[in-house]
């Protein structure tokens, strides 16, 4: 006998939020959602929900968020990514019909953010949210809910320490914290470190079957008892005729992009053309989405035989289009790396997955956590009964069965390495979270590190940071202290602020004291040494060891900065030549095939290079190296744009973009003032614009002169 269901209408909400769940589809509580609910999700309890992909944690999170709004209390939903933000804002936009106005915010760390408290749901990531808390906001007090989403990246090196200190200061608010995750092994100890009330399921929509491949006997081993026997000893083919014969989609996760590349060409390779319309209602979604030429012609080839590769070198447009062209049907098998595993609604009927990974220069396995979460994007909800995770790559029956059957990896404290400790005891000092030696012992006790550490190890963490940690920011002139009492400096305020590591502005000012004015290539190079540029993923610089020393030596470069190794400073020097074409006006799909880097590193490269040449810019301004920061700043709006330095006055403007800008200067519009002045007429025939575009530039141009 089946269990019995709960109907939403049990819920003590207003019926217009009962009707918006019905309109969507949603007539019953999950089992997850139904333990949430009577475990005090909507009284405001703390809840912690561990349970699989699909299983309705994103609903939990919006009852939460609905039932802060009708409480007169602001909700906060955090998520790691951007793309992950701006899928949930459009989700929770549908609560605008019962009156929540939704926001959303996820960069320009160092604003303050007071806009914001016109919105009752704010969608951020971690960072931003992170960014919000040190620069406190009116409004915050006012905040009834934090959800954390992918509670597990708690772990992760360079996220979970802001995702630690979120959680602090969301108890130190008094706000309820929600938080969600499908792979936790350890969620009774979270739940207690942020008492929070657990709801632990295994509950699916889907069922999951889990298998390996063995080669040897040229079979694949499922959980349920089933074997299922291999054709040719390939599995690849074996996968892809499977597919094609019963009309379901696949994805196949490898560990590294060229080989999910060179797979999906081979897949193409091997299985008929689509139809010619359903190819060109992909290729219009490229189009719609803004994907570069040169991918586009990449992926055209793979596209007109269902198959695509979707990895974080791709611009954001063409992982949209790839997304949505899957989830339409449209597109039967994408090869991924694993950051499509990261919360993006994307499902298949089967996924295999290849578990070794290159390393620290060694191939090594991944994680069960990891491999958990790619198997979790089996099955689809409402067109499947089962989805089937199949290893592709184990060396043994028993490693398919530790796979299988093994528990994620605990989830533990990332906030102990010198660089986190550093940011974010800043931070707390800077934002006035604590004011003394105590307050700060106090706070640290509070963390997930302090716990790990003393259990581990016997080690108590906030002996190291007052013996280690608060020396070094006072020596980096950060923070003062008397008589027990901490004070940020002016430059440990601003560093704060601008969200970056001290050691960048220290390793800034150093460089940049006693130098004249360089070029634009020498400051590009500099912040691409700093620690605030270790994320962005650049291959290819070894060979420029010759041509980097020459720029060196004609002064056009900074040398390696002390603690910087030969190889990152070669790495550093290949991003300052990149950007350094960008802010010259060169084409995109240029750069990308002269310098060997994808689309989305790109954008990442752009977006850090953007953040950093404006930090710099404010505190080269805090430590009076004026002439810097003058010449930072308007870098930093050459960088945000791609544009040489005439043309920045008219990209500012809603609207225009690099190419429209050089348009219309070439055809002598070049200020504010000349878009007022030579009226709709001239500026609707420059090539690109039109009249409509012509309009909304002049509105946008008068609200930039009247600020």
């Amino acid at each position: 006998m089946g269990r019995k269901q709960t109907k939403v209408e049990s819920l003590r909400l207003p019926k217009e939020v009962i009707n918006e769940l019905r309109l969507r589809g949603i007539k019953y509580l999950t089992p997850p959602q139904e333990e949430a609910v009577k475990k005090g999700l909507l009284n405001g309890e703390n809840i912690l929900v561990a349970s699989p992909t699909a299983s309705g944690k994103t609903l939990i999170a919006e009852l939460a968020l609905i039932n802060a709004f009708l409480r007169g209390r602001k909700g906060i939903y955090t998520t790691p990514l951007k793309t992950l933000a701006n899928e949930k804002y459009e989700e929770f936009s549908l609560w605008s019909k019962i009156g929540a106005k939704i926001g959303i915010s996820t960069g320009d760390y160092d604003e303050p953010g007071e806009w914001l408290d016109r919105y009752d749901i704010i969608v951020t990531t971690y960072e931003r949210l992170d960014s919000l808390f040190r620069l406190r906001p009116k409004w915050l007090r006012r905040v009834g809910v934090v959800v954390i989403d992918e509670l597990h990246n708690i772990s992760d090196e360079e996220r979970g320490p802001t995702i630690e200190l979120i959680a602090i200061y969301a108890l130190k608010l008094g706000a309820q914290i929600v938080g969600l995750s499908a792979t936790l092994s350890n969620p009774e100890e979270l739940a207690e470190w942020l008492g929070c009330k657990l709801v632990l399921s295994n509950w699916r929509p889907v069922k999951l079957i889990e298998g390996f491949y063995i080669k040897r006997k040229s079979i694949i081993v499922f959980n349920d008892g089933r074997t299922e026997e291999v054709l040719n000893n390939n599995l690849i083919d074996h996968i892809i005729r499977n597919a094609l014969n019963q009309h379901y989609q696949v994805i196949i996760f490898q560990q590294a992009r060229h080989r999910a590349e060179s797979m999906a060409r081979s897949i193409a390779s091997k299985i008929p053309a689509i139809d010619r319309n359903t190819y060109l209602e992909v290729m219009d979604k490229f189009k719609k989405y803004e994907a570069l030429r040169s991918e586009i012609k990449d992926l055209d080839k793979l596209v007109m035989h269902g198959v695509a590769y979707h990895h974080a070198g791709l611009s954001h447009g063409a992982r949209l289009a790839i997304e949505n062209s899957f989830r339409s049907g449209l597109i039967r098998f994408v090869v991924a790396t694993p950051t499509l595993a990261a919360g993006i609604n994307m499902p298949a009927r089967r996924v295999v997955i290849y578990t070794r990974r290159f390393e620290g220069g060694y191939v090594k396995p991944i994680s069960i956590a990891e491999y958990k979460q790619m198997a979790g994007r089996a099955g689809r909800p409402q067109y499947d009964v089962i989805g089937e995770a199949i290893i592709a790559d184990v060396k043994d029956e028993g490693e398919g069965w530790r796979y299988i059957n093994g528990r994620p990896e605990p989830v533990k404290s990332a906030l102990i390495s010198e660089r986190a400790l550093r940011i974010h005891t800043l931070s707390l000092i800077a934002s006035g979270y604590v004011e003394g030696i105590d307050e700060l012992r106090d706070l640290l006790r509070k963390t997930l590190a302090y716990r790990n550490l003393l259990e581990s190890r016997g080690i108590d963490i906030t002996n190291y940071v007052i013996k280690n940690i608060l020396p070094r920011l006072m020596e980096m002139n950060m923070i003062r202290a008397d008589r027990g009492y901490l004070y940020p400096t002016r430059l440990g305020l601003t560093v704060s602020r601008l969200y970056v590591d001290p050691l960048t502005a220290i390793m800034i000012i150093d460089e940049l004291e006693g130098v004249g004015k360089p070029i634009p290539l020498y400051y590009l190079t500099l912040i691409a040494m700093t620690p605030d540029f270790t994320r962005v993923r650049i291959i290819g610089y070894r060979g420029l060891q010759r041509e980097a020393y020459s720029a060196y030596e004609s002064g056009l470069i900074p040398g390696p900065i002390r603690g910087i190794s030969l190889f990152d400073w070669l790495k550093a020097y290949k991003i300052g030549l990149i950007l350094n074409q960008w802010i010259n006006e060169v084409d995109e799909d240029y750069i990308i095939t002269t310098f060997k880097i994808g689309a989305g590193d790109l954008n990442l490269v752009i977006e850090t290079a953007s953040w950093l040449t404006y930090a710099a810019s404010r505190i080269c301004e805090s430590v009076g190296l004026k002439n810097h920061a003058n010449e930072l700043n308007k870098l930093s709006l050459r960088v945000r744009y791609g544009v040489k330095e005439e043309l920045i006055d008219l990209v500012r403007i809603k609207g225009i973009g690099r190419v429209r800008a050089r348009l219309m200067y070439m055809h002598g519009i070049r200020t504010i003032d000349d878009i007022l002045n030579v009226g709709i007429e001239r500026i609707a025939k420059i090539p690109m614009i039109g009249e409509v575009l012509a309009k909304s530039i002049i509105n946008e141009a008068e609200k930039l002169k009247n600020k």
